[in-house]
């Protein structure tokens, strides 16, 4: 980093060094002009040649030699004395510039230096700017402003002229006529060495430079072109050319340069360092250059070659004993040289020992690469029919368990070792593919190698080839030895055996095997379980093993369950429906009944399963003597056609066969789904009709409990169990049922129904009070009622009695006499009556 931003504030002085040449000499009367420039240019050339020979001497003495490429050497000598270059380029510059100094102009050379100075240190910050995009364009932007200012004090632009005519003149005598022709010669001749200087720095070359190139261009045009420049008479066309050359010229450079040429000339500068130190056998420096150059361009092959046949020159003994060598060494590539030298046909004996040379070297430095070296080494003995070691050396890596199945550096070349082992030569085939094959795992293990390689490349042909070999006789015995019994291979193509089992399945000669293949597929595939189950099961009925068909249509039903049905595709679920209501019929027909029920009701989730599943489901619950289910089905079918005169039946008998205790334990399920109202409607029927049988009140009874065991507060259910206690002579629990209803009449105005059963427990209740001599509540109970619209005759006729009994005569006659007014009722008769006894009675 020090030295890198050295070089820049160096580069920065020589702009500066060549911006006071050409001040100095363009500021010089002709001739004496043209003499100040070719001494500043001269001495600078001289400087570098006494910096290249002073190069090429202390190279020579350090072992480097010519051999007749002196270009070669020379271009060499540029990059690996960045120093000695930079010294005699500027010490020269400086020399010439100062035997030809003008009066006054020592100032001049101070300023100028520093302030090149100054622009090397913002050359150097810009370098570190790391995103690409901003750096071009903070580049291009100082580039521009530098190039500005410099045509507005010395050209004639007037962009700031009048804000910069003072430092002008602290600069340049103001009283001096620059000849901008001489300026103009000597910025364009301070290109080269600026160049020079940048190929020469031991830093990567950056778009800084050609920048300050770009700018350096940009300024000395319009000084040659302009009006005062001499190679045009016509001043209008030299203002367009030197825009053009000046503006437009530059910035295309620039770009076209930052863009194109600077990359590849940074991997070419560092190849050919790398080249340089190889040859004089400084290897680890010959390996810097080369990995820089590959970072800069993996795919340069120059680099490549550079940097494999430094790794074949290598002393592995001195390699192991040197930390830093070690880093250098790229053994990535040093496998992959070796695999390119022996995949090349049959390889000559030196590109054989080559390759033997770099797997040592790899190995040398990273034993864990042991699987890659034993694979090309089995290649490398092929090559050379050394078919024992050969053999060895694949039965090594092909073992899972020397290296272990999950080792990365066994599964980068297990496929290979495959391929060679299978489909080389016959030799190795017998030798060790089939013998490999033949135990337990490792056809699965060949497996997962070609599908972890058609991951990365789906359409390598190789590895397609290899694959249909290896799955063609694959069986469950390898499968689950590898996965192990009811378990998922990874690294498997379960598609693919579907394929191949769907392929067989009908074929009457290999149906079995097809089956094979699809109880794997099915492992691997659950969403296409159910559907892969029912083809084997049908396999099964064509060839006449009926118990076998059996036990693949339950395979097919579990999946589905296990996959969950709502989660199968459509064609599945069909299948899923169609195999659980075959199971549920074959079991019906072999008289099962426990698995008749589970099968059908799997079969009532499917929305198109009808009423007469439901039917048969209720009558197989009664068969096995479970009513609540039968009752829960029976109702659920009631909703599809509620006029089904069978339904109704079983209605009738279920809702008779379940008890109160069993409704109870099983509340939750019944919570919505029994139904009340008819227990409730059907006990009112009782009660109302003309059913004296006592067991009709049993039902009646029966069915009022049922539905206080659903719904306890339910006021109609209570008066009408109130009812068949006072039918069954249970006079007390009939009284309290009714007190029950008579204290809810918030309830009861909450439900026309309620309200209508709140006023008949307070008529009947008001005739228990009547019985019991408690008029006064009966007279409640008897006014609450004549809100009913069900009050008439016989409520006045009861409200007379209980008047009668509290012994107001009065009201008691009163009552009696509107119940007279009732024409045609008989209680009319009863109340005359009364009326006479207690008139009598008077």
């Amino acid at each position: 980093m020090r030295w890198l931003k050295t070089e820049y504030i160096l580069k920065g002085v020589y702009l500066g060094l060549v911006l006071f040449a050409a001040l100095q000499a363009a500021a010089t009367p002709y001739p004496d002009s043209w003499s100040a420039l070719l001494w500043a240019n001269l001495a600078g050339l001289a400087g570098l040649l006494v910096a290249m020979a002073a190069a090429g001497f202390a190279k020579l003495r350090e072992g480097y030699a010519v051999k007749g490429r002196l270009p070669a050497f020379v271009f060499f000598l540029l990059l690996e004395s960045p120093v000695l270059i930079y010294a005699g380029i500027i010490g020269g510059t400086l020399v010439g510039a100062l035997v030809s100094l003008r009066e006054g102009m020592g100032q001049t050379l101070v300023v100028l230096l520093g302030s090149g100075a100054v622009l090397g240190v913002a050359f150097g910050a810009l370098r570190q700017v790391r995103q690409k995009t901003l750096r071009l364009l903070l580049i291009l932007a100082l580039s521009v402003a530098v190039a500005a200012l410099l045509l507005t004090l010395f050209g004639n632009a007037d962009f700031w002229q009048d804000e910069f005519k003072q430092l002008r003149d602290s600069l340049l005598d103001p009283k001096v006529a620059l000849d901008s022709t001489v300026f103009g010669v000597q910025l364009l001749l301070g290109i080269p060495f600026f160049y020079m200087l940048t190929f020469a720095g031991q830093e990567e070359e950056s778009e800084i430079e050609i920048g300050a190139m770009c700018a350096t261009f940009a300024v000395a045009v319009p000084m040659l072109f302009g009006e005062q420049g001499s190679f045009h008479e016509d001043a209008a066309y030299r203002a367009v050319g030197a825009r053009i050359l000046g503006y437009f010229v530059p910035l295309m450079i620039y770009f076209w340069y930052t863009l194109r040429i600077l990359p590849g000339l940074r991997v070419l500068k560092h190849s050919f360092r790398g080249f340089s130190h190889a040859r004089v056998g400084r290897f680890g420096r010959a390996l810097q250059s080369f990995r820089r150059a590959l970072e800069l361009d993996p795919k340069n092959q120059m680099a490549r070659n550079g940097f494999w046949n430094v790794h074949c020159q290598l002393d592995l003994n001195e390699v192991a004993s040197d930390p830093q060598m070690l880093a250098l060494v790229d053994v990535n590539l040093s496998m992959e040289r070796a695999g390119t030298l022996l995949n090349n046909g049959k390889p000559p004996p030196a590109q054989l020992q080559e390759a033997r040379r770099l797997l040592e070297l790899v190995l040398r430095i990273n034993p864990g690469l042991r699987p890659c070296a034993d694979y090309w080494e089995s290649v490398a003995h092929t090559h050379c029919h050394e078919f024992d070691d050969a053999e060895a050396k694949l039965n090594t890596l092909l073992d899972p368990n020397h290296y272990g199945a999950n080792n990365v550096a066994r599964q980068m070349v297990l496929l290979p070792g495959w391929q060679m082992a299978l489909t080389t030569l016959a030799e190795l085939r017998r030798r060790v593919g089939e013998p490999q094959l033949a135990q337990p795992g490792r056809r699965m293990d060949a497996i997962g190698a070609v599908e972890r390689q058609l991951l990365v490349q789906g359409d390598d042909p190789n590895a397609w080839g290899l694959k249909r070999m290896l799955y063609a006789d694959l069986t469950e015995a390898d499968y689950d030895a590898w996965a192990g019994a009811g378990n998922v291979a990874s690294h498997f193509d379960h598609s693919y055996v579907q394929e191949l089992g769907l392929a067989l399945i009908s074929d009457d000669a290999r149906w079995q095997r097809g089956t094979e293949f699809l109880r794997l597929a099915a492992r691997g595939l659950p969403a296409n379980a159910t559907g892969l189950y029912v083809q084997i099961a049908k396999a099964y009925q064509r060839n006449g093993d009926d118990a076998g068909a059996l036990h693949y249509f339950n395979l097919a039903r579990r999946a589905g369950q296990s996959m969950g049905v709502k989660n199968l595709s459509e064609p599945e679920q069909i299948t899923y429906f169609a195999t659980v209501k075959f199971l549920g019929e074959t079991a019906l027909f072999h008289g099962n009944v426990d698995d008749a029920i589970e099968n059908f009701n799997l079969y009532t989730e499917n929305e198109r399963s009808g009423l007469e599943t439901l039917r048969t489901l209720a009558d197989l619950y009664e068969k096995k003597g479970e009513a609540v289910n039968a009752l829960r089905i029976n109702d659920h079918a009631l909703i599809y056609n509620p006029r089904d005169r069978d339904l109704l039946e079983r209605k009738d008998r279920y809702y008779y066969s379940v008890t109160p205790d069993q409704v109870r334990s099983n509340l939750e399920l019944f919570k919505t789904g029994f139904d009340v109202d008819y227990c409730v409607r059907k006990a009112k029927t009782i009660l109302d009709g003309r059913y004296e049988d006592p067991e009709w009140m049993n039902v009646a009874t029966h069915l009022t409990q049922l539905a206080r065991v659903v719904m306890p507060e339910n006021l109609a259910a209570k008066v009408l169990e109130a009812r068949t206690c006072l039918r069954t002579g249970d006079r007390d629990r009939s009284l309290a049922l009714l007190e029950e209803v008579r204290a809810a009449k918030d309830k009861a105005a909450n439900s026309g129904e309620e309200q209508e059963a709140w006023y008949v427990a307070n008529q009947l209740l008001a005739d228990l009070y009547l019985e019991t001599s408690r008029a006064d509540q009966a007279l409640l109970c008897l006014t609450d009622f004549r809100e009913s619209s069900r009050s008439g005759a016989r409520t006045l006729y009861k409200m007379g009695q209980a008047y009668e009994q509290l012994g107001d005569r009065a009201k008691a006659m009163k009552c009696y006499e509107n119940v007279t007014a009732y024409e045609g009722n008989p209680l009319v008769y009863e109340a005359r009556e009364a009326m006479s006894r207690m008139k009598s009675a008077v």
